[in-house]
């Protein structure tokens, strides 16, 4: 089955008309589409963490996966969507990357100079934290819900639930601003970048790990939906 992708381009050949801006429509198969599709949001995924919320061009991404700026928005109606979307799949990475580690190599890991240097391929919480109050509600949304998903994580490290135990909410502040002083101040003063890095993850180990967690059982906990990580909210209720 094809679809119709519509690419936007200025005709240069001699033999046609030259029309800037000429629609000319091109047909790729339904899985070419896809694969274009996620091309785009795997490269706006670490461009939105490298450069920015407002940096961030649309124009760059496609050229980055070989498409025109018009065919990066038949797949988005908007940047608005588009950075929404990067957002998501950064922290869909992120989780993937600190899943499976325990409370202690989570700490080391976030807190290494490999993960502060690597701020495409990062927790994009450090990395967009101080734009996102300013960005449309969509883009709220989605880093709002990839910070839950997050600390929801951090939670299952300490065996404790994120909403009734203030330690993961710590954890995670700590952490992420930790990481963002340091990547801000890495080319000026690299060893107060180093040395923010090791001593946010020391305090943690000291002041979070070392007082450990009761592993919920499986057999009391219900399914629940997603919800508010205030521990104040989740006791009122």
């Amino acid at each position: 089955m094809l679809v119709k992708v519509f690419m936007v381009m200025t005709i240069n050949d001699p033999a046609c008309p030259r029309t800037p801006g000429r629609e000319v429509a091109m047909k790729v198969s339904r899985q070419q589409a896809e694969e274009n599709r996620e091309a785009i949001v795997r490269a706006a995924s670490a461009r939105v963490r490298e450069q920015g919320l407002s940096q961030m061009s649309g124009a760059e991404v496609a050229k980055a996966v070989g498409l025109t700026h018009g065919a990066l928005y038949s797949h988005f109606a908007s940047k608005e969507a588009l950075v929404a979307t990067a957002i998501e799949r950064a922290y869909a990475e992120s989780v993937a990357a600190f899943a499976g580690l325990t409370a202690e190599q989570f700490v080391e890991r976030y807190l290494s100079p490999e993960h502060r240097d690597d701020v495409g391929a990062g927790c994009p919480s450090a990395a967009l934290l101080s734009e996102v109050q300013r960005q449309p509600e969509p883009i709220r949304i989605a880093f709002s819900d990839g910070v839950t998903r997050f600390a929801r994580l951090i939670g299952d490290r300490l065996h404790v639930d994120p909403a009734r135990d203030e330690r993961v909410l710590f954890a995670f502040a700590a952490m992420v601003g930790g990481l963002a002083i340091a990547r801000a101040i890495r080319d000026q003063d690299p060893a107060t970048s180093d040395a923010m890095l090791r001593a946010v993850a020391s305090q943690l180990k000291k002041t979070v790990l070392r007082r450990g967690g009761r592993k919920r059982s499986t057999a009391s906990a219900a399914p629940r939906r997603p919800g508010p990580l205030s521990p104040a909210k989740a006791r009122s209720g």
